[in-house]
């Protein structure tokens, strides 16, 4: 007898040290990989989510080289309440002026209080300030002759006169380092200031606002969702086993990829800081589902060792093909040409393999050293499950009819729903109303020209020059398009200059700014743009070789999809009115390229979606070796992403960077509960069970696992419900969503599918 007992006990002892060995090695790369992972920074790089390898974006970087940077400055409203004209408020806007001017990593600032006027008069060429600050008498005149000027009001005086806006202009490309060091500075200037009425809005305020928000809710969204995940692990396996073996698991899967992110130079930014709360739910999937059937299989009074056999012989197939699926839903984001969703899919796909990788070693090694749980058998809770899946399998079966019905009329109505959709995306749409920033940029939007960067080349043809009175005459033309038609306001070009000029030449006679309306009387403007402090002024809105007009200014936020709108209508404009001999144009700027980027990422989800479904089909297929099961396979996943894009459309959800990825993501994590219920169904039928005897089985013993991952997945997901940007609510909201749609169908709709197969 000993010697029967004696290969067993040496296989046992053989197979401890294996599981042994796993754990230290798993051990001793986590820790390592903490290390690497504690080393990772934020960062918000604006121009990093520009469409990449892309025609507008080479033009605009070399638009860029000759011109400054649109989106470098920061514009700052200063106020008073019972308005601006008056000594102590213009005294005190002077100082915080030339305060500004010595910010670090600031060019220039463009302020009333700064602003000289030209004047031509007989005794020749000199300035006059705006505001004569200092000279209480003359503010009267001063306002007067301002409010009779609609080129400084709404760009640099509040129609109400109770605010002026104050443009700082800082160094181009400006770093995070640089970028926190003007921010500190300029809002520890206004502390010091302390006025009455204070907004400001620009980029450098925009990044350290996400910065913020991003170092906050990394942690907040983990945190949430690894309590709601704790709750439900609980209350599904009552035991501490149940709920601390799949933690563990998925954090050192967490740590990995954070580890191999930092080893590539990754930092995180607004998408991958998703990532651990991601990768947290999904890979709580597979850790669940191995948990679940081992734990059934003790329930049915096998050994732990036969327990672990069966429970990895049964499910091992199954949690590979989730998580390639699973992963393939990430990695379609490789085709989006935004570099931070890029990555975001890629990193996160390389998540879910090591998620997979360590439950596939890591739980076997566990299970084979521990003891199994002390809490085996819960007579209720099993009577629960089963009455409750008998019911829902009964229900199904009884009214296949209804429920094709019923689905029908639901994608019917999604379907108008999904024609309602479109591709929008406004500036700061992803923070609150209530968060400051947004406040100040609404009151821009409200009281000034707003703050989306307008650019515009006018690109000259021929010999043509930009002060021919032919040319300039055209560009009038295009000028006051840009102002009624367009929505441009603060536009500054060489027609501005032009007008400035005469407006000077007529002792500042606000009725002069516009261009003379004979060309002998032109002439006499054109021997003033040889004046040094002239030419300064057209330097940044001429290029060097004369061949390339800039037309720059402000804007309300229109958003992206009425953007496309009035480009439409300009370049119908353009060709009907403009003479085309002279000179052609280019729209450009950040702006544009944020626009086209949420087009390209409407069509990129296209693509993504496409392939993961070609793949995941083609994966079914192949698992089956038939085409119909592949396609069968698709349809329970397929049904609930049309579902929430026809929701999308009823309650005017934009498709925009952010909400276009949340279909391939939601289907690649969506389809695992298919995978494991059509796994389980293959394997019945291979034991040769009937066909609704196998559908049957398959529903009881795989019901239950389906259910509680999709709780688990959407409560982890619930957790960006939390985020204070709207982009993230958004992700957390549709796919929770998603999932609760996939799961039912795979409850009420599959059997009735696979039914039918034959």
């Amino acid at each position: 007898m000993s010697n029967l007992a004696a290969p067993t006990k040496k296989k046992i002892i053989l197979s401890r040290r294996i599981a042994v060995s796993i754990i230290i090695i798993i051990t001793v790369i986590t820790g390592f990989a903490t290390y690497l992972a504690s080393g990772l920074k934020f960062d918000y790089d604006f121009e990093s989510f520009f469409p990449k390898e892309d025609t507008d974006l080479d033009y605009f970087l070399k638009y860029r080289a000759t011109f400054k940077n649109d989106n470098d400055y920061m514009l700052i409203a200063i106020g008073d309440k019972e308005g601006v004209f008056s000594d102590n408020f213009l005294e005190k806007a002077n100082r915080f002026t030339a305060d500004l001017e010595k910010l670090p990593h600031v060019v220039s600032v463009i302020s009333p209080t700064n602003i000289k006027q030209p004047v031509f008069s007989a005794f020749g060429f000199m300035e006059i300030p705006l505001l004569h600050v200092g000279e209480p008498e003359k503010y009267k005149n001063d306002s007067i002759r301002i409010a009779k000027s609609k080129e400084y009001i709404n760009t640099l005086f509040a129609p109400d006169f109770k605010s002026i806006s104050i443009v700082v202009n800082n160094v181009d490309i400006i770093n995070k380092k640089e970028s926190d060091a003007l921010i500190f500075a300029l809002e520890k200037l206004i502390q010091q200031y302390d006025f009455e009425i204070i907004h400001y809005a620009g980029k450098i305020r925009g990044q350290k606002a996400y910065l913020t928000i991003m170092n906050k809710e990394v942690k907040l969204f983990l945190l949430a969702s690894v309590l709601l995940v704790i709750i439900f692990l609980i209350i599904s396996f009552r035991s501490f086993f149940g709920t601390v073996i799949p933690i563990v698991t998925v954090f050192i899967a967490i740590i990995w990829t954070l580890a191999f992110m930092f080893l590539l130079g990754k930092k995180l930014d607004l998408m991958t800081m998703l990532l651990p709360t991601i990768l947290f739910v999904v890979g709580m999937s597979d850790a669940v589902h191995i948990l679940n059937r081992f734990i059934e299989e003790l329930r049915k009074n096998k050994s732990k060792k036969e327990a672990i056999r069966i429970t990895f012989k049964e499910v091992g197939l199954a949690t590979l093909l989730t998580s390639i699926t699973t992963a393939v839903g990430f990695f379609t984001l490789i085709v989006v040409s935004v570099v931070p969703v890029k990555e975001f899919g890629i990193y996160s796909g390389i998540g879910v393999i090591f998620a997979f990788l360590i439950a596939i070693t890591l739980l076997p090694a566990i299970l084979t050293l521990s003891r199994p749980p002390s809490i085996i058998k819960h007579r209720k809770k099993e009577m629960f499950w089963n009455r409750f899946l008998s019911k829902t399998l009964l229900i199904t079966l009884r009214h296949p009819k209804r429920i094709v019905v019923i689905y029908t009329l639901i994608l019917a109505t999604s379907v108008i729903g999904i024609f309602q959709l479109k591709v929008d995306f406004h500036l700061l749409e992803d923070l609150h109303e209530s968060h400051p920033l947004q406040q100040d940029f609404r009151f821009f939007e409200n009281t000034y020209s707003g703050v989306r960067p307008f650019e515009m080349a006018i690109l000259l043809k021929d010999t043509h020059q930009v002060f021919d009175y032919e040319v300039i005459k055209e560009l009038d033309k295009v000028e006051k398009y840009l102002y009624d038609d367009y929505g441009v306001n603060f536009l500054l070009s060489p027609v501005a200059v032009v007008k400035m000029i005469n407006k000077a030449q007529n002792t500042g006679n606000s009725n002069a700014y516009k261009i003379p309306e004979t060309k002998k009387d032109y002439q006499k403007i054109t021997k003033w743009l040889k004046n040094p402090s002239i030419k300064k002024h057209l330097s940044n809105l001429v290029s060097p070789d004369k061949k390339t007009i800039r037309f720059t200014g402000k804007m309300h936020d229109v958003g992206s999809y009425q953007s496309r709108i009035l480009n439409d209508d300009f370049d119908a404009f353009f060709k009907k009115n403009i003479t085309s001999q002279y000179f052609d144009y280019n729209m450009t700027g950040t702006a544009l390229l944020v626009d086209k980027n949420n087009s390209i990422m409407a069509s990129n989800m296209i693509v993504g979606l496409s392939i993961a479904f070609l793949l995941i089909a083609s994966l079914m297929g192949i698992l089956f070796k038939s085409f119909k099961m592949a396609f069968i396979s698709l349809i329970p996943n397929a049904i609930p992403l049309i579902i929430i894009a026809g929701i999308m459309g009823f309650t005017n959800t934009s498709i925009n960077m952010s909400t276009s990825i949340i279909f391939t993501i939601a289907f690649g994590i969506a389809v695992d509960d298919t995978i494991h219920f059509l796994s389980k169904y293959k394997l019945q039928l291979g034991n040769g069970l009937t066909n609704l005897y196998a559908i049957k089985r398959t529903f009881l013993s795989t019901g239950k696992a389906i259910v509680l991952t999709s709780v688990i997945l959407c409560s982890g997901f619930l957790s960006l419900m939390l985020s204070d940007f709207k982009s993230t609510y958004l992700i957390g909201v549709y796919i929770t969503l998603i999932l609760i749609f996939a799961v039912i169908t795979d409850l009420f709709l599959l059997p009735i599918l696979l039914l039918k197969r034959k």
